[in-house]
């Protein structure tokens, strides 16, 4: 018997979404959902507390997450019976609470599909969005949803790993490309899904998993993620590239690099000396100006790899994980 627990803070008056995850490989299994308060003893949570999921939920960035994209896309799973969404989107949560569909500057609009682009928005600022679930056919709608938030990053997010999905045309190997492409010897993602890493984590729910093998040509593995349009990696007076990673205690040998190419094709690679057997995760932090030659104004491919892509030797095996892909200033 296992059990798992966690705390949420429920409002009078207000819904609270709760989804339940399991997975049952064999045999039979049990499941029971239960709550505690300190005037509630531990008991199965009563059917009458339960509505039908007729609102919004799930949101993604997750409400109240910190160090968001600047150029976010915001997505959620629709109500049951929902068949538009009206999306309001605005920086103070009064505002974003009280308003209609004649509110202009909040609303957004009607919509169809269950994601939202904001558009660019500002460093290290607070955000509120709402998503009414709407169906013409149904006096009870729209069904108001709650006031959701997120915080963008004080630093230009390269990749968090956030944004990809078990979905063809989202996966976290269709947008880094590995050895299928590259003839490389890296594979990014797991084979089946979740093809991002859900467990092995350093911030929000995911990590790029990067699997490594120079023991045979071309003896370096690399994965490289294109940029459509080019970044700016000058912006607000970032310097340093910083990313974690975190490996493991039966890799082989191997030294992790990363390596900018600009959009003329200039391209420079700087070595770690990150112990790729640890499993702590790893800060890594190396200044833009060891890329020398490289247009940081322009930078159009990061290239993430094991091994020495200038003079290829052969080498060990093994999986990292990738996460928090930033550049940021190295000083306030």
């Amino acid at each position: 018997q296992i059990a798992q627990s966690g705390t949420i803070n429920l409002v009078a008056g207000e819904f609270a979404a709760l989804e339940l995850l399991y997975l049952a490989t064999t045999g039979s299994a049990m499941i029971e959902l239960r709550w505690q308060h300190e005037f509630i003893p531990k008991q199965i949570i009563p059917a009458a507390a339960f509505s039908p999921p007729v609102r919004a939920s799930t949101p993604r960035p997750p409400d109240r997450s910190v160090n968001v994209s600047h150029e976010p896309q915001l997505a959620w799973n629709a109500g049951q019976a929902a068949r538009q969404h009206d999306v309001y989107f605005g920086d103070n949560r009064d505002t974003v609470a009280q308003a209609n569909v004649n509110t202009a500057g909040i609303y957004q609009g009607r919509q169809n599909e269950t994601s939202f682009l904001p558009g660019s928005l500002a460093w290290n600022k607070t955000y509120y969005w709402r998503i009414d679930e709407v169906n013409d056919a149904s006096p009870q709608s729209p069904w108001m949803g709650p006031v959701w938030s997120f915080t963008t990053a004080n630093f230009l997010v390269v990749d968090d790993m956030e944004s990809y999905t078990d979905e063809e045309g989202g996966r976290v190997y269709e947008t880094w490309i590995d050895g299928w492409t590259n003839k490389t010897g890296s594979v990014v993602g797991n084979l089946v899904e979740p093809f991002a890493e859900r467990t092995i984590i350093h911030g929000g729910r995911q990590s790029m998993p990067l699997d490594y093998d120079n023991t045979q040509a071309p003896f370096y593995s690399e994965a490289e993620r294109p940029f459509t349009p080019v970044q700016d990696w000058t912006v607000e007076d970032v310097d340093t590239l910083v990313l974690f990673v975190r490996g493991a205690a039966t890799n082989g040998s191997g030294k992790l690099y990363a390596a900018i190419e600009d959009s003329t094709g200039t391209v420079a690679a700087v070595t770690s000396d990150l112990d790729l057997t640890s499993t702590t995760w790893a800060e890594w932090k190396t200044p833009l100006s060891r890329f020398s030659g490289v247009n940081l104004r322009r930078v159009k491919t990061l290239y993430l790899g094991v091994g020495d892509r200038n003079t290829p030797a052969a080498g060990g095996a093994g999986r990292l994980y990738i996460d928090d892909i930033r550049v940021m200033r190295s000083a306030p």
